[in-house]
């Protein structure tokens, strides 16, 4: 496994990490799935995982708790992040008030069993409370030892910078991690507007839907729904598919199966899965700590840990196959004095494992 600092912080995180939001009903078939995944995952050397309380509720954190008192791991062997946005449909069980940020992390605790969080994360940016509030709410957490670090998640790199502005004025804990999307889809926010983040203030990243929600795994390749999938009938919101749908696909259908069936093609010369394939790219970019999957099958987390051994055999040459078929890459700033594009910022970063 490869270990990668988080951001500027201390404290390092495997590449691969575990999320558990679709074990969110709580049942004792949840509990014993998701047990055997993290199980797995930590013996190969993956020690992050996150949840949040929005995840059926709270109830994702309960089949955590549940999961991490079974497995009876010591505490300072693994990292757990868990996020504050909503648990509840009182009004101030949502957002980032110091009321809910307080309560909320409190409320997640219990459910996780915990006496502390490695990182807290504010969920969506709440325009409504003062920043100052919220600034001051997860600084409150970390000095009661709620908590070691907070972070964001799906921020802007304006919303960052006025966090920094305002714990900087106020000599409060800065957020040091960002959680967004990222996968060969869906590339703007990360490789364009954040760029500057990670560049000027090494911020961390912890990436999610590496896979962009199965469209990546080689299942939709023929442009059929296998009834298995997560979008089959019945298992998921007809309206976040069609969200879903315009986020990846756009409005090409065509080109969306022929980039699908070309990364086939890629995955197939390197003698891998194509799932291992993306994984392996969002992992490559040094720009990532972390890209959370979210296996809800042993079987599927056997193939996401595989991703490994494709990082080993990446090269210049696949990632511009890659580019070449995708052609999606942000456009770059320009340098004027140069009257040039400036480099993107995507950067692969090979690293061998120590052991």
């Amino acid at each position: 496994m490869i270990y990668r600092f988080l951001g500027k912080t201390g404290m390092q995180v495997s590449v691969i990490s575990y999320g558990n939001m679709t074990f969110n009903k709580d049942t004792p078939e949840d509990v014993d799935t998701c047990l055997e995944c993290i199980t797995k995952l930590y013996k190969k050397g993956v020690n992050y995982f996150d949840t949040a309380e929005i995840y059926g509720l709270g109830k994702a954190e309960n089949v955590l708790g549940k999961c991490l008192k079974k497995t009876g791991w010591n505490r300072k062997d693994y990292v757990l992040s868990t996020k504050i946005y909503r648990c509840g449909n009182k009004p101030n069980d949502l957002m980032l008030s110091r009321k809910h940020i307080i309560e909320g992390a409190t409320a997640s605790l219990e459910r996780l069993k915990l006496d502390y969080a490695d990182i807290l994360f504010a969920h969506r940016y709440d325009p409504i409370t003062p920043m100052e509030e919220t600034c001051r709410a997860f600084n409150w957490l970390i000095e009661q030892g709620k908590a070691f670090y907070w972070g964001t998640s799906e921020w802007s790199a304006e919303q960052i910078m006025e966090a920094f502005e305002c714990c900087d004025r106020l000599g409060l804990a800065r957020p040091v991690v960002e959680q967004s999307e990222y996968n060969m889809f869906v590339r703007e926010r990360f490789e364009g507007e954040l760029a500057p983040m990670f560049e000027k203030y090494e911020y961390g990243t912890t990436i999610w839907s590496p896979l962009a929600g199965g469209y990546l795994t080689g299942k939709y390749n023929d442009g059929t729904i296998p009834v298995d999938g997560r979008y089959a009938e019945g298992k998921w919101d007809p309206k976040i598919v069609e969200r879903k749908n315009k986020t990846y696909i756009g409005d090409d259908k065509e080109k969306f199966l022929k980039r699908l069936k070309g990364l086939g093609e890629i995955a197939n010369e390197l003698k891998c899965t194509q799932a291992q394939l993306a994984l392996a790219w969002t992992i490559v970019n040094k720009d990532v700590s972390t890209a959370i999957i979210g296996s809800t099958k042993t079987a599927q987390v056997e193939d996401s840990l595989g991703a490994m051994e494709v990082v080993k055999k990446w090269t210049p040459e696949i990632e511009k196959k890659i580019e070449d078929l995708m052609k999606n890459a942000p456009k770059p700033a320009m340098d004027f004095r140069a009257w040039k594009p400036l480099p993107p910022r995507r950067s692969v970063a090979v690293e061998y494992p120590k052991s």
